[in-house]
């Protein structure tokens, strides 16, 4: 199961409530693989990237503003994510192709999440309310 809790918190509102939503997202695509029909699977999965691309947006945004010096390698982070959501999305459209498999894809986009937000994300807040005081 993929959760935001009060651990994954990097401590800037904003970044928590868009952190939030992105695994509520997230949740929502990994259930409905194996559970649904491949045509809810696929807007699922187009719901999830759709609102990666916003949040990511708003993220290095603010790391422009604020110029950080992670921003480079935080966005090819960023990047890699979107490609992999990509090419998840040509293979579930891939006419008489398997589908998505829900264990690698699940284990996949957790493992992301997680180590994205309490190392790169932790540290890019840790730069913002450094600055901030």
């Amino acid at each position: 199961m993929i959760a935001w809790t009060p651990a994954l918190a990097v401590g800037i509102e904003e970044i928590d409530a868009q952190h939030q939503e992105l695994f509520r997202r997230a949740e929502r695509f990994v259930s409905s693989l194996g559970q649904t029909s491949r045509q809810e699977v696929g807007i699922l999965l187009s719901y999830l990237r759709l609102y990666c691309v916003t949040h990511f947006g708003a993220e290095e945004s603010w790391m422009r503003q604020v110029e950080y010096p992670g921003y480079a390698q935080h966005k090819a982070e960023h990047d890699g994510f979107v490609a992999s959501l990509m090419a998840l999305s040509d293979e579930h459209e891939k006419r008489g192709g398997p589908g998505l498999q829900a264990t690698r894809v699940s284990t996949f986009v957790e493992r992301w999440l997680q180590d994205h937000v309490t190392s790169t994300d932790v540290e890019f807040a840790k730069f913002v309310l450094s600055r901030a005081v």
